[in-house]
C-alpha cells in the first residue's frame, strides 16, 4: 500500500491528514491499513492505530484479531508490534469510555499477560529503536473523540431542524391550500410579496392565521385532540 493510499484510507477510518475523496473500505482493506500502520516508522501513522480501532467499533465493524495477525509468526517483530498496538489501543478506548469491538474481548487479557500494562510508562517499545509516546496516543484519540462528538452534535441538530421543517410543512399543508401555504412561508422568511400577493394575504391568509392564534380556538383544538 502506497503512502497516498494509506492516507486516503485513514481518512475513512477517522484519522484525517489531508482532504481526500471519500469511499467505503472493506474489512480486508482495514486489515491492510492496520498492518501498514504497525509497519511504519512515522509517529503520526503509529498514533492512528487506536483511532482506527475506535472508528471501526463506532461503526459496528467487528474485526477478527486472528485475521489481523495471520501471516505473522508467533515471535515475529511485526506480530509483537501489532499486538502491542492492539492492547494499547483497546486500553485507551476503555480509559476514554469509548465503544470497543466485542471480537477483541477474548484476546485482550492474553495480550495483557504477555505484554503487561503498556500505559504506565511514557513510551511503548515497539521494536529496537522504535517507540511510540503513550501521551501522544492518548491525545490523538482524544482529538478524534472531540471531532466525533462535534460531528454527532451537528448531525443531531440537522436532524432536529429537518424534523421541525417536516412538521411545519405537514401542518401548513393540512390547513392551507398550496398557494396560501406558499404565502405563509414567504412571509415567515421575510421574502417580498407582490402587490397581488399582499392583497390576497391580507384578505384571506391573515384572517386564517388570526383565527389559529385565537386563545379560545387553541383551547378547543387542545381539548378535542386529547379525546
Amino acid at each position: 500500500m502506497k503512502k497516498e493510499e494509506l492516507i486516503t484510507a485513514l481518512e475513512h477510518l477517522g484519522y484525517q491528514l489531508f482532504t481526500t475523496e471519500k469511499k467505503s473500505l472493506g474489512k480486508q482493506q482495514i486489515y491492510d491499513v492496520l498492518n501498514e500502520l504497525a509497519d511504519s516508522k512515522e509517529a503520526r501513522f503509529l498514533e492512528a492505530f487506536p483511532v482506527v480501532l475506535a472508528n471501526c467499533a463506532g461503526k459496528g465493524i467487528n474485526l477478527d484479531v486472528k485475521m489481523l495477525l495471520s501471516g505473522h509468526s508467533e515471535k515475529s517483530r511485526k506480530r509483537q508490534r501489532i499486538e502491542k498496538l492492539i492492547l494499547a489501543g483497546i486500553e485507551l478506548l476503555t480509559e476514554q469510555g469509548l465503544k470497543k469491538m466485542d471480537s477483541f474481548n477474548g484476546v485482550i487479557e492474553a495480550l495483557r499477560q504477555k505484554h503487561g500494562d503498556l500505559l504506565v510508562n511514557e513510551k511503548i517499545v515497539l521494536d529496537e529503536n522504535l517507540f511510540v509516546s503513550v501521551e501522544r496516543l492518548r491525545n490523538t484519540l482524544r482529538r478524534y473523540t472531540t471531532d466525533l462528538e462535534k460531528f454527532e452534535s451537528a448531525r443531531e441538530k440537522e436532524k432536529k431542524r429537518q424534523l421541525r421543517s417536516f412538521k411545519l410543512n405537514f401542518h401548513l399543508s393540512t390547513i392551507f391550500p398550496p398557494k396560501q401555504k406558499e404565502l405563509v412561508l414567504k412571509k415567515l422568511k421575510g421574502e417580498p410579496l407582490t402587490k397581488t400577493e399582499k392583497e390576497y394575504y391580507s384578505r384571506i391568509v391573515k384572517k386564517k392565521l388570526e383565527s389559529l392564534a385565537d386563545s379560545e380556538i387553541r383551547k378547543i383544538a387542545t381539548t378535542l385532540t386529547k379525546l
